[in-house]
Formats: structure tokens, sequence, C-alpha cells
């Protein structure tokens, strides 16, 4: 398989290679650091703008970004209608209804337990994988689903016994794991782009663009202004989700997708949600409580039994 990286030794002429897994680890690592500290950043957008009207700018400039360097590499993109047409269902549901339920969401429960809700995308992108690309269940999914369910109960345990009707904590929930549907939708989108051996570059070119305009058109269709505050804060945030939260962590997410699969990619959203919810105890004063800390450790548990090989 080849990989990203290469280099010449300029001595004898042969040819190094990055190991395979090697380069996963570094695709996996850009997409769980960056990720991990995104779901906290986007509490600067949404306190100072609507949610439609952050993620529109948010993919308006990352497809921006993408085509300019498209153009300096000289990129092919030119593609057939049937292709575009992959390249707007991979934007609608990923890089557009995604965004505005987890921006939306993040109005309503902290950014940590939003990121939480989207540990499901590992069990979601699993029976995608199976009923689109035809890949086996095993039992480990099956136990390891179960578990995460039980981890997800402990975390909300607390809501749950103290059910209250006007809260906006368990709608929150909700609208993240609909968030979190959303995006293992456009997950199987971008892996049929894969199978078509589409540059990664070029989906998400044409994917953050066509997302952008889907978004303008909720956004029109809403009545919300376009207009964005220009401080500091909401413009190094934009620029920080466009070019690393957008650009960069899903060019390395979907190349990681695309060589393992994306129910194995979606490990990365074991781990990017504990750096969230680390940095929203520091940030947002999210307390821990015993049923919390129980509720993420099963969670852990659940997806990493669910992504071992052994078919048991």
């Amino acid at each position: 398989m080849s990989t990203l990286f290469e280099c010449r030794s300029t001595a004898d002429g042969t040819y190094l290679k990055m190991s395979s897994r090697f380069e996963n680890l570094i695709l996996y690592s850009i997409c769980t650091l960056i990720w991990g500290s995104t779901w906290l950043v986007i509490t600067f957008q949404v306190d100072a703008a609507s949610p439609v009207t952050s993620v529109f700018w948010r993919f308006l400039v990352a497809a921006g970004i993408l085509a300019a360097f498209c153009f300096f590499k000289k990129q092919n993109l030119r593609y057939s209608r049937r292709e575009h047409v992959l390249f707007a269902a991979q934007g609608v549901f990923m890089f557009s209804v995604n965004y505005m339920l987890t921006y939306i969401a993040e109005t309503m429960i902290s950014s940590g337990l939003v990121a939480l809700s989207f540990t499901v995308l590992v069990y979601y992108n699993i029976f995608g994988m199976r009923l689109f690309f035809k890949k086996p269940i095993t039992r480990n999914v099956i136990i390891g689903s179960a578990l995460g369910g039980i981890g997800i109960i402990f975390i909300f345990l607390n809501e749950i016994l103290h059910f209250d009707p006007n809260s906006k904590t368990i709608l929150g929930l909700l609208i993240g794991f609909l968030a979190t549907l959303s995006a293992s939708t456009g997950n199987m989108v971008a892996q049929k782009s894969y199978q078509l051996r589409i540059p990664v570059v070029v989906t998400n070119t044409f994917g953050m663009f066509y997302g952008s305009l889907f978004t303008l058109i909720v956004a029109l269709i809403h009545g919300d202004s376009l207009a964005i505050p220009l401080t500091g804060r909401f413009l190094g945030a934009l620029l920080y989700l466009s070019l690393f939260g957008s650009v960069i962590a899903f060019g390395a997410y979907l190349s990681l997708a695309g060589k393992i699969g994306a129910e194995k990619a979606a490990y990365t959203s074991v781990i990017s949600p504990v750096i969230a919810i680390i940095l929203s105890s520091f940030f947002e004063n999210f307390k821990w409580t015993p049923y919390i800390l129980v509720g993420v450790l099963l969670c852990l548990l659940g997806n990493i039994l669910t992504l071992t090989k052994r078919a048991a």
C-alpha cells in the first residue's frame, strides 16, 4: 500500500518509506488532538453568532483554502455529474447538517458532553459499513455496543433520575446523537468516493463547498443574518476551525478512513471526547461525578472492545 510519506536517499538511490502503521498513527494523532480542542473553540463562535451562520462561514473559508491548494497543486477538478452528487451528499451530511446540529447542541450542554455523544460514531459507522459495504459485525461489536450504551446511561444518570421536561440537557444529548448519525452518513459517502480513487483533497473541496451552500440556503430560509462579529475571539476561532478543524483534521481523518475503513477510523471519536471533556473541566466548570467517571470508562472500554480484531 502506498503512503503519503516517501523520501529518497541521495547516497544510493534507494527509497525509504514510512510504514503504513506509523502513517496511520500520525493521521490518527492529528485527528484526535485537533478535534479534541475544537469542541471548546466552537463555543467561542456560538456565543457571538447563530450556529447556522457560524457553520456557513467555517466551511466556506475551508473550501476556499482547499480550492487554492488544489489550484496550486494543479489537481484535476473535472468530475462527472454522478461524482458531484457524491460530493454534495458528503457535504450536506458531514459538513452541514452534522455541524449545524453540533453547534445547536453546544448552546444547550457543555462542549465536553457534546463530544461524548460523538462516541456513538463508532457504532454508527460499524453498522453503516455492514449495511452498505457488507463488512461483518462480530460478537465484540455487540458486547462493546452494550457497554457503550450503559456508559451513556451512567454519564447522564443524574438527568435521567431527576428528569426535568424543561431541562435542555436531554434535548442537547439527542441533538448530539442526530449530529453523529449525520456525520456517519457522510462517512459512508466518503468511503464510496475513496473506493472510486477520488483524492481526499478533491472530495473535501467540493464537499465543503456544497455543505456551505446548503447551510446558506438553511440560513436564508430561517432568516439568520450572515453578519459575523469582527472580533479577535470570533475570527481566531473561525480561522482555527476552518484551517485546523476542517481542512487538516478532515483531510487526515478521511485519508485514514480510506486506508483502514470508516468503522476503525471512528476510533478517533474515542479519545478526542476525553480531551474535550478535560478542557471543558478547566474552561467551562464541567463537574465530574463518580457516575460520569464510570460512564466515560465504560464508553472507552466499549469502543476499544468494539474495534479489536478478535471475531470471537
